[in-house]
């Protein structure tokens, strides 16, 4: 039998969410100094895989449903005779299908019993539920919207005030620069979420921990379509940005260009990460 979340954090099954947390970070703490300073390539990589496990174990126990839907698997599970295991597993692996070819980027996406497209879990995040297109594209045009009205009231400010001097201009680009990255940096490395993703219950995490991005990673995500919208005239800009900051839609993991750069994924917020130390 494989090893339960319990035994992995190395907690009773009764214990309290304090205890679990407890464990968790003092493990998580252990761990990340196997993966900086492990003496070898395979035991950096193992501290890593291990790190993985143990924040999907986290994700699972930290949240109340996630918990108890866990803890009645267990109970199922511990009701099969031992004796029956191994007949069960060969059983399973002589059902189990071919591995599944890798689907085309225009072929539909296959559906479960309800007729919903099925969703993947992001990739590096074991646990955790990809966030769903609707929300994702629901938080972008909240983000959009909030941020475009922002971006024509100072660009409309400064012109009343001086549309000729260069000082301006140099004054506009700073200005926009700090609010964009308040608005989408700061807010992610603090809480993982920006205003649009606060409101459809979405949130960005670390892609290998599953904890809530570092700045680093933070601004890395964020950087280019930032530039894109002050660094290039009029219009130009607003669409270039836009178009790198929904790659993700024609992406079946919905891992896009801004996921790729910072090493994030976008994920439902039904747990609440540790904010790296």
């Amino acid at each position: 039998m494989s090893e339960t979340h319990y035994e992995l954090l190395g907690v009773e099954p009764d214990a309290s969410k304090d205890e679990i947390r407890t464990a968790y970070r003092e493990r998580l703490d252990e761990l990340r100094g196997k993966a900086e300073k492990g003496r070898s390539d395979q035991a950096r990589d193992g501290a890593r895989a291990e790190t993985a496990r143990l924040n999907a174990a986290w994700q699972v126990l930290s949240d109340p449903f996630q918990r108890q839907r866990y803890d009645a698997g267990l109970a199922d599970a511990s009701g099969t005779p031992a004796d029956q295991d191994e007949d069960v597993e060969v059983e399973e692996e002589a059902a189990a299908p071919a591995r599944a070819r890798r689907r085309g980027l225009f072929e539909p996406r296959p559906r479960d019993e309800k007729g919903r497209p099925q969703r993947r879990a992001p990739v590096g995040v074991p646990g955790a539920e990809a966030a769903p297109l609707s929300r994702r594209l629901a938080a972008l045009a909240i983000d959009v919207l909030t941020m475009g009205a922002v971006f024509i009231g100072v660009t409309s400010l400064l012109v009343s005030v001086s549309s000729d001097s260069v000082g301006a201009v140099i004054l506009l680009v700073i200005g926009l620069f700090v609010l964009f990255n308040a608005y989408f940096v700061f807010t992610t490395a603090r809480s993982g979420q920006t205003l649009g993703k606060r409101m459809t219950h979405i949130m960005t995490v670390d892609a290998d921990t599953g904890e809530l991005p570092t700045l680093r990673r933070a601004t890395l995500r964020y950087i280019v379509p930032i530039v894109l919208v002050i660094g290039l005239p009029g219009s130009l800009g607003l669409m270039a940005a836009l178009l790198f900051g929904i790659s993700w839609v024609l992406i079946d993991t919905r891992i896009g260009l801004m996921d790729r750069l910072g090493h994030t994924r976008v994920v439902l917020a039904r747990y609440r990460p540790e904010r790296p130390q």
